[in-house]
């Protein structure tokens, strides 16, 4: 426990330069040096530099961890509970967020290695004396021995708490299925054991709205923050089924393809959103496959354009829009003029005269079954769009 170790005393450095008078010195430059710890931490392991929690966290171990040192150069038999309790923290929340230790032993090795440069250089300023340097890195690394062994501590105490570090895995393998590696089904089988989740034959993923109240049951794996909070529910879902708010339903697809049925999931919510697709409580991907194929790749489905209505570009935009509608009734409508004409509200003539000037520009081209039906891809998704603009 931190307290049975509290008491056992750090070398001493000669008595010629005493304890207080090595601490007066390290003291003034503490600010700085935590400054310097934190910025070698950060590049070392760019995780602990991101903004929010990782970084106060990363920053306020360091200040604790520093302070600590030149007290313990001043008085070997300084508490050090606190700190350790901080150590015990970090090595708890790794456990807790699914991950290994590897990147705080990492951060441990990176902020010990800046220290002792740190001290190098304060040695050489002040003229220290070998057997003095020898002594404060000797200090220095069983400290930092000692503070690993405090994280791996409680890192080992989070996993023998599962049901605590349970909510935590459970987001991580959420993570880790919708991300963009798939993953192994021994992974997956054994990340599933580890978080309490039955792995189920197929899944679907749910895109929400924020705000959302998390009620799910066992089978749900969840990540509610904002600002893009999502499911991932065993398939097929009942109809009927509602999620508290605006949420989209991907299609059913094996857990190792949960990362596509999220994408879809969220196109789908964000065409409700742009008013291409109806605004309902609940999008069901797989009522608006052939929207989603269409629009899941917008600047794709703009390169299809321009490749295959090229010869469209050569009229006004008025004239454009009428022949590119004209167009696709007539791919839709086998070129039948009459349907055409009650397709569009307009008189047979004015169909006709359409279509010549389509087959003048594009040629043989309308003749060409591959050719039509790309440009029938292409307009179809130039009109879903134009629903939202």
């Amino acid at each position: 426990m931190p307290g049975d170790s509290a008491r056992q005393p750090v070398p001493m450095p000669p008595e010629a330069f005493g304890r207080a008078d090595l601490a007066a010195l390290m003291r003034p430059a503490v600010p700085a040096l935590v400054d310097w710890i934190v910025r070698e931490v950060w590049r070392a392991v760019p995780v602990y530099a991101r903004p929010g929690s990782y970084g106060r966290v990363t920053r306020h171990g360091v200040e604790c961890a520093v302070a600590l040192f030149v007290d313990l150069v001043e008085d070997p038999l300084a508490p050090r509970d606190r700190l350790y309790e901080t150590c015990r923290r970090l090595g708890a929340g790794e456990a807790r967020e699914g991950r290994t230790l590897d990147d705080l032993q990492a951060a441990y090795r990176a902020g010990t290695r800046a220290g002792w440069r740190w001290i190098m250089r304060l040695g050489r300023r002040h003229r220290l004396s070998s057997a003095v340097m020898a002594r404060l890195a000797e200090m220095l690394f069983g400290y930092a021995d000692e503070l690993a062994r405090m994280s791996i501590r409680g890192y080992r105490e989070a996993q023998a708490e599962p049901d605590g570090a349970r909510p935590a895995l459970r987001r991580r393998l959420l993570r880790l299925m919708t991300g963009p590696v798939a993953v192994t089904d021994s992974v997956l089988a054994e990340l599933a054991a580890a978080a309490g989740w039955v792995v189920p034959r197929e899944v679907a993923a749910v895109a929400l709205e924020p705000p959302v109240t998390p009620a799910w049951g066992p089978e749900v794996l969840a990540d509610v923050e904002p600002p893009h909070p999502y499911l991932l529910v065993p398939a097929p879902v009942e109809a009927g089924t509602h999620f508290g708010g605006r949420a989209a339903v991907g299609p059913p697809v094996p857990p190792a393809a949960a990362a596509h049925s999220l994408r879809w999931a969220r196109t789908s919510l964000r065409l409700v959103a742009q008013g291409v697709l109806p605004d309902v409580p609940v999008t069901w991907c797989a009522e608006h496959l052939t929207t989603l194929w269409l629009l899941c790749d917008v600047p794709l489905a703009d390169q299809v354009a321009r490749h295959e209505l090229a010869p469209l570009a050569q009229f006004p935009d008025r004239t454009r829009r009428r022949l590119g509608e004209t167009l696709l009734s007539w791919l839709e409508n086998g070129g039948n003029s009459e349907k055409i004409a009650v397709d569009l509200s307009v008189h047979p003539q004015t169909v006709r005269y359409r279509v010549r000037q389509l087959k003048q520009a594009f040629g043989e081209r309308l003749e060409n079954p591959e050719a039509r039906f790309a440009m029938q891809a292409a307009l179809r998704a130039s009109a879903l769009r134009s629903r939202g603009a």
